[in-house]
């Protein structure tokens, strides 16, 4: 398929177009030159569509293409390369998609909430980085970090999560005593 015949699919038709995309998997190269012509693209959306693509490639060039991505003008093409990290959480280069990952969680509000998402499916290894943002000074990155540890409920979480039922967001709060919850099987009590 032609270039233009992939840009009108994605424009006109996107439920065809993951179809397509699907139909690909097995053909990472394929994948992977189609990405990076439309990451050439002016036009936000194809450079999202880019990132979903690559996020199907599964190899170390999509990779550092959707590293690359993370630091796109455009949040909605940032958001789209952070969700691509965390449909299939890379094993190689991984201390290096957390890390992005995390500068991430800094990002307009809907993209952070992506990057936080991502860091979850990481599990255990994103723990350090998530734990090292329950003391960021802004209160919606300790949020989006203890919603993402209580979501992974690592037995080494619980001192940070103990730590952050302190906090003075009510929502940090929330989502450490959901994790501590999730870890113990009990119910946590707090005061606000």
């Amino acid at each position: 398929m032609r270039m233009d015949e992939w840009q009108r699919l994605f424009r006109e038709d996107p439920e065809q177009a993951e179809r397509r995309i699907a139909a690909l998997r097995e053909d990472p190269a394929h994948l992977r030159a189609l990405a990076q012509e439309l990451l050439q693209d002016t036009d936000p959306d194809l450079r999202a569509w880019a990132c979903r693509i690559l996020g199907e490639a599964r190899d170390a060039e999509s990779l550092s293409f959707l590293l690359r991505a993370l630091e796109d003008p455009e949040p909605e093409v940032r958001a789209a390369a952070a969700w691509a990290l965390g449909i299939h959480p890379a094993t190689e280069r991984q201390d290096a998609v957390i890390s992005a990952l995390q500068r991430r969680l800094e990002d307009q509000p809907w993209v952070a909430w992506v990057a936080a998402e991502a860091l979850a499916r990481y599990g255990e290894s994103a723990l350090e980085a998530l734990i090292d943002c329950l003391r960021h000074p802004h209160p919606r990155v300790r949020v989006l970090a203890a919603r993402a540890l209580a979501r992974i409920a690592s037995p080494r979480s619980i001192p940070a999560l103990a730590a952050a039922l302190e906090d003075p967001s009510l929502l940090v709060r929330h989502f450490a005593e959901a994790g501590l919850d999730r870890l113990s099987g009990t119910q946590w009590m707090w005061l606000t």
